[in-house]
This record gives C-alpha cells, sequence and structure tokens, in this order.
C-alpha cells in the first residue's frame, strides 16, 4: 500500500445515473425549499450550495470557511446506515460510534462538534441526538471552525465545528419506495419512505426504520427504531409551513470497551464482553422532537423564517466495567483477570428553542449584499446521575470477576447500584445577530456579530450569567472562475456544562484563522477545497484528583493546526472519483500548574485523545450508461487512519497508543424498473484492528470484522 493510501488519501464513491434518474422523485424539491431551477448539470455527490454556515443557500465557494455536504445520492449508494458511517467522508472528522454515543461526541479538528437537527440544536454534551436512522436524511452538512455567530442554545455555540443533519420534506407529487436489508450479525432491516399529497396545498411524508442485529462482540446486540412524520402546507404562494416530528429508540446490552494494552497484545479475546451480561438491563436511549418551520417572502429580495422546537431525551445506561485503575484480584498471577463494577447512568433532558430572521438582498454601498438578522432564545433542562456500588472507605465494590482471556458469563449484574452522585442543569439563552455577505465583483465580503446571554443554574452549586460577543469575518477572492482564494476568522462560545468542581465556571471560548482555495470547475468535474488552520479552545476542564471523583480545574488550553483537502473529480459521466485527507496536529498546551520540582504540566504537550494526525478514505464509482448492462454499478474504497492516543494524560494505567490501520469497503447495485438490488461489504481485507473508544477509563473496542449485506428496494 502506498504511503499516500496509508496516510488516507481520500477517493469516494459517485452515484450511478441509472439509479439517480430512478429515484429523482425521491429528492424532488418540496414547497418550502424555494425556487426550483432545472440545469443541465449531471447527478452526483457535488452539493454546490449549503446553508448550515450562514443560514443562507450560500454558493459553497462564497464561504469563507471549509464545508462538506453528504448528499443523499452519497449516503445511499455507499450503503451508509449511520451518520458515524457518512462521516469518514469528510476530512478532519472523528466520529463517535452509535455504541458509545452516551459518552462522547464527535470530534472536528480535534475538539468536540455539536450535532443540529434541521439548524436547530437537540441539547446533549454527548451524540445522543445522533440520529438513529439516516433513511429520512436529506443531507449532511458539515462547517468546520467554530459557529457561534449564528448557531447558540442548547449545549451552546460550537467551538470546534458543527455537523447539520437536514431531514427530507414532503414534496407534491407521490413517490416512495419500501426496501429491506439483511446480513451478517443476524442484521434484519426494513425501512421505507413514503410521500403523499394530501390536496392541492397539504402534502405528508412518513419514514420510517427498524433494525435488530447481533453483534461481533460477545453477548452485545441491540435493536433501533425510528419514524419520522412530516406535514407541509401551501398557505399561499410565498406563504409556507412545515411541520415535523420524529421518535427514535435505541436499545442494546452495553460495551464498556476492553483494557487497551492487553487487547492489543493479544492477551485478551478481542471480542469478549467485559462484564455481567446475566441479568445487565439493556441501554435505552429515547429521542422525541417535535419541529416547525414558518416561511415567508415578502418578494423576491426580503423572507422571513420563523423555526421552533421541543425535544426531549431520556437515556437509562446500565453498564459493567472492568478496569486496571480500579484495582485486580491478581495482577501479577492472574494478569487477564478483572473485578467487574456496575454502573447506572440516567439522564433526562427538555428543550424548547425557536429562531428567527429576517434576510434581506439589497443592492448598496456599491456592492450586492445579504442581510439576514435573526434572535433566538433556548430553554434547557437536563438532569444526570451516577450510580454506583461504593464501599464506606469511599472505593467500589466489584459484583463479581471476569477472566478476559478466557470469559465465562455467569456473573449477574444484580440490583441497580445504589450511591447517588447527581445535577440538575437549567440552561436559558437569548441571543440576537446579524450577518452581512457583500459581493463585489471577485471579492465576497463576510461578517458577522452575535450577543449571547445565558443563565445556567445548576441547583445547589451554580448559579452564573454569561454575556458574550461573538465576531466572524472572512472574504473569498475568485482568481478565476471557479477558482477562489478564502480566509476567514472566527470565535466560539458555550458554557462549561460538562464541568464538575468547586469554583464557579468560565465559559469556554474558542479562536479560528482559517484560510485555503476552493474549486467549482464544472467543466472540469472538479470542486472541492484545500485548507489550512489554526484552532485554539480556552478554559478547558482538565482533572483535578484533590477534589475526588470526576472533579475538574478549569485552567486547560488546547490548541489544534493542520491541513485538509476534500476533493470530488467526475472527469466523465460514467466515473466519479473524490478525495480527502487530514493532517490534524491536536495537543495539550495548558494545564494545571505543575508541583514542584516540575516547572511544567506533564499533560502539556500531549496529543489529544481520538484525534490521528494522518487520517482519510480512498475509493471510485462506476456506471454503465449503455448497453445490455445498464443501470449496473459499483465502486470500492479505503478508509485509513494513523495512530491515536486512548487517553489523557497519555501516560494513564493501561493507555497508550491505538496503531493505525485501513479498511477495503465496496458496493454494487443494479437497478431494473421500480426495483433495486445492492450488495455491500465492509472491511473486505479482513483487518483486525482497534478503535478507541470513550468509557471511564483507557479501552479500545475492535472493529467491525468482514462483513456482507443485501438490500432490495422497490419504488413506487
Amino acid at each position: 500500500m502506498s504511503l499516500a493510501l496509508a496516510l488516507g488519501t481520500t477517493f469516494l464513491t459517485h452515484a450511478g445515473y441509472a439509479q439517480a434518474q430512478a429515484d429523482k422523485d425521491e429528492n424532488a424539491n418540496s414547497w418550502g425549499a424555494g425556487t426550483i431551477v432545472v440545469t443541465g448539470r449531471r447527478d452526483g455527490y457535488t452539493s454546490h450550495e449549503g446553508g448550515s454556515a450562514t443560514r443562507t443557500n450560500t454558493p459553497l465557494i462564497n464561504v469563507p470557511q471549509s464545508v462538506q455536504v453528504l448528499n443523499s445520492s452519497l449516503i445511499r449508494d455507499q450503503d451508509r446506515r449511520s451518520l458515524a458511517d457518512a462521516l469518514v467522508n469528510v476530512s478532519g472528522v472523528v466520529p463517535t460510534k452509535p455504541e458509545e454515543s452516551a459518552l462522547a461526541q464527535p470530534l472536528i479538528r480535534g475538539f468536540a462538534a455539536e450535532i443540529f437537527q434541521d439548524g436547530l440544536p437537540a441539547y446533549t454534551i454527548n451524540a445522543m441526538a445522533d440520529p438513529t436512522s439516516l433513511i429520512g436524511v436529506e443531507r449532511v452538512e458539515v462547517v468546520k471552525g467554530p459557529t457561534s455567530t449564528v448557531y447558540g442554545g442548547g449545549a451552546g455555540a460550537p467551538l470546534g465545528g458543527l455537523i447539520n443533519v437536514v431531514s427530507v420534506r414532503p414534496q407534491d407529487k407521490f413517490a416512495g419506495y419500501v426496501a429491506i436489508r439483511g446480513g451478517s450479525w443476524s442484521t434484519y432491516n426494513p425501512y421505507a419512505d413514503i410521500n403523499v399529497p394530501l390536496s392541492d396545498n397539504i402534502a405528508a411524508r412518513v419514514t420510517a426504520e427498524y433494525q435488530h442485529n447481533e453483534s461481533w462482540i460477545d453477548k452485545a446486540k441491540g435493536y433501533r427504531w425510528s419514524i419520522q412524520p412530516s406535514l407541509s402546507f401551501k398557505l399561499g404562494d410565498q406563504t409556507q409551513l412545515l411541520l415535523q416530528g420524529r421518535y427514535d429508540r435505541r436499545s442494546q446490552l452495553e460495551y464498556s470497551g476492553l483494557p487497551a494494552a492487553q487487547a492489543q497484545s493479544g492477551q485478551i479475546d478481542r471480542y469478549a464482553f467485559p462484564g455481567a451480561p446475566v441479568g445487565q438491563p439493556r441501554s435505552t436511549i429515547v429521542n422525541k422532537l417535535v419541529s416547525g418551520e414558518f416561511r415567508h417572502e415578502f418578494s423576491d429580495d426580503v423572507r422571513l423564517t420563523v423555526t421552533g422546537r421541543y425535544f426531549y431525551n431520556n437515556y437509562d445506561e446500565y453498564g459493567s466495567f472492568v478496569s486496571p485503575d480500579y484495582g485486580q484480584p491478581d495482577p501479577v498471577g492472574q494478569p487477564t483477570t478483572y473485578y467487574i463494577f456496575p454502573i447506572f447512568l440516567p439522564n433526562r433532558v427538555k428543550e424548547a428553542t425557536a429562531d428567527a430572521n429576517l434576510l434581506v438582498n439589497k443592492e448598496m454601498l456599491g456592492g450586492q449584499h445579504e442581510l439576514l438578522v435573526g434572535a433566538n432564545y433556548d430553554h434547557t433542562r437536563n438532569t444526570i446521575a451516577m450510580y454506583f456500588n461504593f464501599s464506606p472507605l469511599g472505593t467500589f465494590v466489584p459484583i463479581g470477576e471476569i477472566d478476559l482471556a478466557n470469559p465465562v458469563y455467569n456473573n449477574a449484574f444484580g440490583p441497580t447500584p445504589a450511591f447517588l452522585q447527581g445535577q440538575t442543569d437549567k440552561f436559558e439563552t437569548t441571543a440576537a445577530y446579524v450577518q452581512d455577505q457583500a459581493t463585489y465583483g471577485p471579492l465576497h465580503l463576510s461578517g458577522s456579530l452575535r450577543y449571547t446571554h445565558l443563565k445556567w443554574r445548576r441547583v445547589g452549586a451554580i448559579d452564573a450569567t454569561y454575556n458574550h460577543f461573538n465576531p466572524r469575518v472572512g472574504a473569498t477572492f475568485d482568481i478565476k472562475p471557479g477558482v477562489a482564494l478564502f480566509a476567514g476568522y472566527a470565535t466560539g462560545f458555550r458554557g462549561a456544562f460538562s464541568f464538575f468542581g468547586a469554583d464557579k465556571p468560565k465559559p469556554e471560548t474558542s479562536t479560528s484563522l482559517e484560510g485555503g482555495l476552493k474549486l467549482a470547475l464544472p467543466k472540469a468535474g472538479l470542486w472541492g477545497t484545500i485548507a489550512a488552520y489554526k484552532l485554539t479552545r480556552q478554559n478547558v476542564a482538565v482533572p483535578d484528583p484533590e477534589q475526588g471523583f470526576l472533579a475538574a480545574v478549569q485552567v486547560g488550553e488546547q490548541r489544534s493546526r493542520g491541513f485538509e483537502a476534500d476533493i470530488t473529480w467526475e472527469p466523465i459521466r460514467a466515473l466519479s472519483i473524490l478525495a480527502n485527507y487530514a493532517y490534524t496536529d491536536a495537543e495539550v498546551t495548558k494545564d494545571v500548574p505543575p508541583s514542584p520540582p516540575l516547572t511544567v504540566s506533564p499533560l502539556v504537550g500531549n496529543r489529544l485523545a481520538r484525534v490521528p494526525k494522518h487520517s482519510g478514505r480512498i475509493a471510485a464509482h462506476y456506471r454503465v450508461l449503455n448497453g445490455p448492462l445498464h443501470g449496473l454499478s459499483f465502486g470500492a474504497g479505503v478508509t485509513a487512519f494513523s495512530s491515536r492516543e486512548t487517553w489523557l494524560p497519555t501516560v494513564a494505567a493501561g493507555g497508550g497508543t491505538v496503531p493505525g490501520y485501513a479498511v477495503i469497503d465496496a458496493q454494487a447495485s443494479y437497478d431494473f424498473g421500480r426495483y433495486t438490488i445492492t450488495v455491500s461489504g465492509m472491511n473486505l481485507g479482513g483487518k483486525r484492528g482497534f478503535d478507541t473508544y470513550e468509557y471511564l477509563s483507557p479501552v479500545v473496542a475492535p472493529i467491525q470484522p468482514r462483513s456482507g449485506y443485501v438490500m432490495l428496494k422497490a419504488r413506487f
């Protein structure tokens, strides 16, 4: 394998022309999506516009920030079934696996990123708002760097980046499909998308999915289901109302990861379940969302948009885990035998959020200006608790032992742990923002400013109020048609909502400098972004052992800098190639003042956990346009990562580095009439690697072994 491939140069796949033609009704514009423009541009994975960076439909080449869009063609053709699966197609992103979504967030450029749904937050300091299904998703837009000027509320404005999941909308024509997918690990997965016009002015759409599966990990299995209804009302020629609902439910036997050092050295069974599965309840995540969007166009140049949402999350995590940090029966004579500890983490979130903005296009000051003025409000209540078994001496009480080299699963989970450590947080965010996007010939300027008033009350502990201004400025310059240079400066701001400490916390902030080159050359079939950046995060909470378990002190600083490239090339109609590569240098730059005789904290200079220095993906897709095999398309790809740290500090017990790896995937699809059959495979080379995994100590999880799936779809 070449060095470039090992470092992650990426080529993705392209939508088959026959598939795109057959599915064109699935992706038709809804009434509320704006004016329909018919052009001669071929179908593919390229998206020329995106709304997540600016809340306006702006050509990506004019946005002074790195933005990538994963459209429905890419998601469908690569058979991506989760947000984590889809996000490997974007440089500099470390996805959160569904199994660890309750304890981890996806990372962009080394820092945590928030997941938004249709431009509105679904509060959580992890990835519990990760959509259970991508069946009802039209596209995923990834904005890199702070986005605090036009987004906020809930968990705060994103410091490192934003992942905006955009849902499908009702259409004015009857269309839909039913499908079923099955394969490795006893996967059974029926799903459907049905759109029905109810009258000349009303349309309804429902997407739904159910999946049940076993796992390559012993004892771990689960199911998920999701239903997403929506109604679209055309209230007039210039007025639309969209109502959306979503109910997700995920349930699985909680997996807590393996001790990193022993797993990678082969001392223990790589697929062992490190806990007490007998009687252990399944962890369950339930998300309920009700959203509305009202849009009125006063004229071609003036538009009002009002959106609102109520979000409810119910999460009950029942886990059992092992850890070198909390002791072993005989670490010398029985080094692979561990005590098992139970844990119960219930979490409840209620959030009401709304945003209103007015968009005005106006020629003034010698240029064309697109002015956006808006305000939003968010009220969130979050209750979280942690239940452990503790002795009077303050130590964990085990419920049994397990030899991970030769696991025997006869330990009972027992009653729910009784020791409680919990808190209730209430957040109220009120904000106003203004943004101007101006064009002066080849020069495109962008500037925005946001004022945020945040009240944070932790019952019995914190009562804080923050007032903060966030600016963002940037510019792109067309050096020739379809080729532009860009540069931007942005800031981030959010409350330190995951902070556990005795002192009143400061808000977390971030600053970003970014610049590079953007391409949009349809005649050459070439699109992409090449960027270099420096991103700094301040007031980071770091561990404070003197205050006790999970306590923190807020003096840290982290810095990420690097280079990224996301390229799409479609040289001929039958072939498409996309590429991404990321070099990410993310490390701790400030920590707790060291104790003598040290002069520098041992954390300073440590690489941030989970972040590979090199990463990327390479693949290609070809489609047969003529002849007896017309309707056939096929592709393959490689995803690669360099080594990653499991934990901070990297010298933590059992911690260290997870080696890099590269895995191969492939897909083939045949479209005949109203039917499509798709075959896909993951990790076709049978690579036996590990990924970092977020739990309570340095642990890892085995990557998915060689797997295969078959899907049959019928359209109507």
